[in-house]
């Protein structure tokens, strides 16, 4: 059987190994508040990459399609200059 010696031991015992509910939720909060704003950070990074290559993508598509407008003038234009085109 235990003693009240025996419970004093383990009380104090757990109040070493284990943290109270008030320490958890300081914890808890220390960690959530240091991480929102690394995930804020992060997420505005992530946003600007993402618009940047819509960017890219948007002048990509531009290009092409005046690259493809040269190609399709060029043959037609040569013999109105006099010059002659080989492909």
């Amino acid at each position: 059987m235990l003693t009240p010696q025996d419970i004093k031991k383990i009380t104090e015992y757990q109040k070493e190994v284990f943290v109270t509910k008030d320490e958890f939720y300081r914890t808890f909060d220390e960690f959530n508040n240091k991480f929102t704003g690394l995930f804020s950070t992060l997420q505005t990074s992530v946003d600007a990459i993402a618009l940047d290559n819509r960017n890219f993508q948007r002048e990509l598509a531009t290009l092409n399609h005046r690259v493809k407008n040269t190609e399709n003038w060029i043959p037609k234009a040569s013999p109105k200059l006099g010059i002659k085109f080989n492909r």
